[in-house]
């Protein structure tokens, strides 16, 4: 055992010693400094929006700090307002109203098999060319265009910093007086008045936005990215919260609700009073888990220019040439705050006297509401009554429900077929109001292939049959194991052999002409193939009593956890060639694909751990006594028994890492989401987006989709097994 440790050390130690003598040799050839001395360097770039006085003359570390502050911003906004959303999705499907809950279920369904990404552009897209540009000329002080949202500010923000200290001083105050305690809302009452209060002795004057010819000037303004960013992951985000809230209000015990109605209370008070503060508990650390990653996310930032921290690191790498400086800038940033909201949340939890690992609670069903009965209209009616009319706020929430419903589905309609334009060109699509499917008809293969050779497409076709009837076979119970690990591999190795081509038999296409569906489903399928027994790796020793073994997989694993996808591509996409000898070449298409594997294998080793403390001690030695090995037990017993657990986890991950692959654009990479923005670059086609987004989305939802109804089956399943 000490032999594997100094072994695994040793080969450690002369992989980063060739690793970093690769790196200065490098360093040396391309007359690359290195060093934080540009931090104190004029910036010479201007930033459009920030927090703190700012200009081109100021330092690159001011223009950093700025990044930082703007991340910080969006990502505060972004988790205070998920939260709240995510809570009122929740309350929506565990409504008793039928179709209040349908239309929650549907929402979620939709924005979790969407990526992230994605929903930005289309967000970004709705604010860019659905609003209208600012009026030139004109007066008000209230605007909303295509620039921004443009609201009344604060003159000087003295007033607002004095308000808000004393505000959160009397509020330290008041927690531990009666006050607090027993009367809450009277205590809120006291805050507010107290920041009033400052507000007006403090000589706060409020500017007001007008508009110009230029557009508005004075006021706050918040830019069209700042609002996208923000609106794109509060939504996204708020679609995972809500089922967390939901599976947390639905372990709090029955018995708990029994004796709040003994006591009189109402449904209402007993959900305010009981039911969320004991949920709250258990929804804490998988809550703490999606903020930390809506800071990763805000990095997405850098995709619609909005200036958080990693764009503008993108920026000082490009002005700077120091890759190496800035990718560590934001690997230690982003670790630094996943440590702080961890922290943060910890004590918050404990202050309360709470325990982070959850209670054990009834065992419910997710529907509340009864299904649809059959087609006899006294059923019909008893039914309807108790779950669409049992009360008066019922019956108010159905109607609205029913009429946003009506409204929404018969604009779809009416774009969709009612006011389309089937044939003809961008000249018919300008007449009517509805989609212009001439779009999709004319940038179909662009859309698909990208930029694969036009006369080589059959070879794509049938790469992407050959990666989606592999999916379709992993729904066969039968073929679960060996022989399906053996489809996809086979269908992968098809499906890399026909894109690049040669051996005589096909005509080569490098790698930089691949693009749109393919790659996506090939970096998708290539990750979670690949990263599969490295997690098991990586979970076995992060498990292991070999310190160096358990250091180093705890080293990568929260290291890769705590940076977003973003640093890791960018690491694999700029830092990488430094680190690897001239004579060695690596297309960035491998290089990006390397990155998705590592990224992917750090979070399922977490799925597959948590699988391996699920199995008894006694399993092992039961093993032991019956003359197995140690690997030979942990392969035969343990594995499997841990595998039935972490498997629907595992399977998670997968859906998140279709959705990850939209990221690669980013550093150069032409995903599907990539060709889709290329599709309506033209400026006839321009108009088009909602088309080429819809398509796409449609595309991606299917396989995110088909993939959660996987982890669905694999649940069922194995639960029937046990």
């Amino acid at each position: 055992m000490r032999f594997a440790q100094l072994a695994v050390l040793g080969a450690v130690v002369l992989a980063a010693f060739y690793f970093v003598s690769s790196l200065t040799t490098n360093l040396a050839d391309k007359n690359i400094r290195t060093g934080f001395a540009f931090l104190s360097e004029r910036a010479g770039f201007a930033i459009g929006e920030t927090l703190i006085s700012y200009g081109p003359g100021d330092s690159f570390a001011a223009a950093l700090l700025v990044g930082l502050l703007n991340t910080l911003l969006v990502s505060a906004l972004a988790i205070a307002f998920s939260t709240i959303l995510g809570l009122w999705i929740c309350m929506a499907r565990l409504s008793r109203n039928w179709l209040l809950a349908r239309i929650a279920r549907i929402y979620i369904e939709i924005v979790r098999n969407i990526p992230l990404l994605l929903q930005i552009f289309v967000w970004y897209a709705v604010f860019l060319f659905s609003l209208p540009p600012p009026e030139i000329g004109g007066g008000g002080n209230f605007g909303f265009d295509n620039r921004g949202l443009h609201l009344p500010a604060f003159a000087s923000a003295g007033p607002l910093a004095l308000a808000a200290a004393l505000g959160t001083l009397a509020w330290f105050l008041l927690r531990g007086t009666s006050i607090f305690k027993s009367r809450p809302r009277i205590a809120i009452i006291i805050v507010l008045s107290i920041s009033v209060l400052a507000l007006i002795v403090g000589g706060a004057e409020v500017v007001l936005p007008k508009s110009g010819k230029f557009g508005f000037s004075g006021g706050l303004s918040l830019s069209t990215e700042f609002l996208t960013l923000v609106v794109g992951l509060s939504v996204y985000t708020s679609a995972y919260l809500a089922e967390i809230f939901r599976s947390a209000i639905l372990a709090v015990p029955m018995g708990q609700v029994e004796a709040a109605a003994a006591l009189g209370l109402s449904p209402g008070s007993t959900m305010a009073r009981i039911i969320v503060p004991q949920a709250v508990r258990i929804a804490i650390p998988p809550m703490t888990s999606w903020h930390l990653n809506t800071v990763k996310n805000s990095s997405l930032g850098v995709a619609i220019g909005y200036p958080e921290f990693v764009s503008v690191v993108d920026t000082v790498i490009s002005q700077t040439g120091q890759a190496i400086e800035g990718v560590g800038l934001i690997v230690i940033t982003f670790l630094t705050l996943s440590l702080i909201l961890a922290f943060v949340s910890d004590r918050y939890a404990r202050s309360f006297g709470w325990s982070l690992t959850g209670q054990a609670g009834r065992q419910a069903a997710a529907e509340v509401t009864e299904p649809l009965p059959l087609l006899r209209s006294s059923r019909w009616g008893t039914w309807a009554k108790r779950n669409l009319f049992a009360t008066k706020l019922q019956t108010m929430l159905t109607l609205l429900a029913l009429a946003l419903t009506l409204v929404a589905g018969w604009s779809a309609l009416a774009w969709l077929f009612l006011d389309a334009t089937f044939t003809g060109g961008a000249p018919q699509c300008r007449i009517n109001d509805g989609a212009c499917w001439p779009f999709l008809k004319e940038n179909f293969n662009l859309i698909l292939f990208g930029t694969y050779p036009e006369t080589e497409r059959w070879r794509t076709v049938i790469a992407v049959v050959l990666m989606v009837g592999c999916l379709g076979l992993s729904f066969i119970v039968r073929l679960w194991g060996r022989r399906l690990a053996t489809l996809w591999g086979l269908g992968i190795a098809a499906a890399i052999i026909l894109l690049r081509g040669g051996f005589g038999l096909l005509e080569p296409v490098p790698m930089d002409k691949w693009s749109g569906l393919p790659v996506t489903l090939l970096l998708a399928s290539i990750a979670v193939v690949a990263a599969f027994p490295l997690a098991v790796l990586l979970a076995f020793a992060r498990q292991s009593s070999n310190t160096v073994f358990r250091r180093l997989a705890i080293s990568f694993i929260e290291l890769v956890r705590g940076v977003p996808l973003i640093g890791v591509l960018f690491i694999a996409a700029v830092m990488f060639p430094l680190f690897i000898p001239e004579w060695l070449t690596i297309d960035s298409l491998p290089r990006v694909q390397i990155a998705l594997v590592l990224f992917t294998a750090a979070y399922m080793a977490e799925a597959v751990r948590g699988g391996l403390i699920s199995v008894p001690k006694g399993q092992a030695e039961a093993a032991m006594a019956l003359g197995l090995g140690k690997w030979q037990a942990r392969r035969h017993v343990i594995l499997p028994q841990a595998l039935k657990v972490s498997v629907p986890g595992l399977v998670n991950t997968s859906i998140s890492e279709v959705k990850n692959t939209t990221l690669v654009l980013i550093v150069g990479v032409f995903d599907l989401l990539q060709t889709t923005r290329l599709s309506y670059v033209e400026a006839q086609w321009r108009p088009y987006f909602a088309e080429a987004y819809l398509f796409s989305g449609t595309i991606f939802f299917a396989i995110c989709f088909a993939l959660s109804r996987l982890a669905t089956k694999i649940e069922r399943e194995l639960t029937y097994e046990g």
